[in-house]
């Protein structure tokens, strides 16, 4: 029988390759014992718009303070408190009868220079009468006639009227006083459409126009939603408080706002697919802003990205960003450019930023 057995060399070898088998295993096992642990998620687009918010002021689309250009006593009140009223509409009449006797006196006057001038008239026809005499009368009668005009005019100026329709205010005087030039009545405003005035950052100008939809709503109403629209951006810029002034018209048919109501205002602009990430994922450093990134190979890298609008939690991000790549959300202050790292995916859905709605 032949006995079996190996040569000395030949089990050297054999002895030298599982060592070296064994050692790429303890390699592999290192380095994977060495790895991080870090929570990633992918960068994906969302719904996003830009949301800007002031407080703003109601104010009557026309609004004026009922006085009298000229003095005299009250003779009689047309109207009540609160009273709605159309344009032309009689409020107050003061006292006309002085100005009616002169007028009344003008007229007489006139149809006496009528009568004279026709007189005169036939006169020349027979050469009894000179043109000078005709045209002096003339010129009587025009000036009669100019003086009534002047009489009617302010005869008109005693009989109160509204310049527009709307709501009048309370009344602060009675028949019997003594109406002085600007002293006021009552008040009139415009109010089936009310303007909204609010100040924003100048920052904020490109994402509104002549137009933009916007919400408001006032506390003193229970928080009760009134639309509108913009309809004027001031064309300057306060140079202390680089605020922009703003007008939007706000419906008022119920009545329910009045002027001088504080409104907050809410304005949805810019809608857009962006993409968006937690905002504890970003790093900053002075004035630049840093995400952590796992590229394929399992490496870590800090990339500088440029931000946008921050809102609920979320940071936009406009540049430095691709769709589809992974963010480290948590962990990245215990790791560096170019290690290795394991990602895990969040253990709750509120580590994803929410789309704004």
């Amino acid at each position: 029988m032949k006995n079996n057995y190996f040569s000395i060399p030949a089990l050297l070898t054999l002895l030298l390759l599982a060592m070296t088998a064994c050692d790429g295993q303890t390699d592999k096992i290192d380095n994977k014992s060495q790895a991080k642990e870090v929570v990633a998620i992918h960068a994906v687009k969302q719904n996003l718009h830009t949301q800007i918010e002031a407080l703003g002021t109601v104010t009557s689309s026309e609004s004026v303070a009922i006085t009298s250009p000229v003095s005299g006593i009250i003779k009689s009140i047309k109207f009540s408190d609160g009273q709605r009223v159309k344009q032309g509409q009689i409020l107050a009449v003061l006292d006309q009868d002085e100005t009616k006797a002169q007028l009344q006196s003008a007229k007489v006057q006139k149809e006496e220079h009528e009568r004279e001038l026709k007189r005169l008239e036939t006169l020349l026809s027979r050469k009894a009468a000179t043109s000078r005499d005709v045209d002096a009368r003339k010129t009587m009668l025009a000036l009669s006639q100019s003086n009534i005009k002047e009489i009617e005019a302010r005869l008109d100026e005693l009989t109160i009227r509204a310049p527009f329709a709307g709501v009048l205010g309370m009344r602060e005087l009675s028949p019997g006083a003594l109406l002085q030039p600007g002293q006021t009545i009552t008040t009139l405003d415009a109010i089936d459409t009310l303007n909204l005035d609010f100040t924003m950052p100048s920052l904020q100008l490109p994402h509104i126009v002549v137009g933009t939809a916007l919400q408001a709503r006032s506390d003193a109403l229970d928080g009760r939603v009134f639309k509108g629209h913009i309809t004027a951006i001031n064309t300057r810029i306060d140079p202390i408080t680089r605020a922009v002034l703003v007008r939007a018209a706000l419906d008022n048919n119920d009545g329910k706002l009045q002027p001088g109501l504080l409104m907050r205002v809410h304005i949805v602009a810019n809608p857009r697919q962006a993409l968006v990430v937690p905002e504890e994922s970003i790093t900053q450093k002075q004035e630049q802003h840093f995400l952590t990134l796992m590229n394929p190979e399992g490496k870590v890298e800090m990339r500088p990205v440029t931000i946008g609008q921050r809102h609920d939690g979320a940071v936009e991000i406009v540049a430095g960003l691709s769709e589809n790549e992974q963010v480290i959300v948590r962990g990245m202050g215990f790791v560096k450019p170019g290690q290795t790292v394991v990602a895990t995916s969040p253990a709750s859905s509120s580590m994803q930023p929410k789309s704004a709605k």
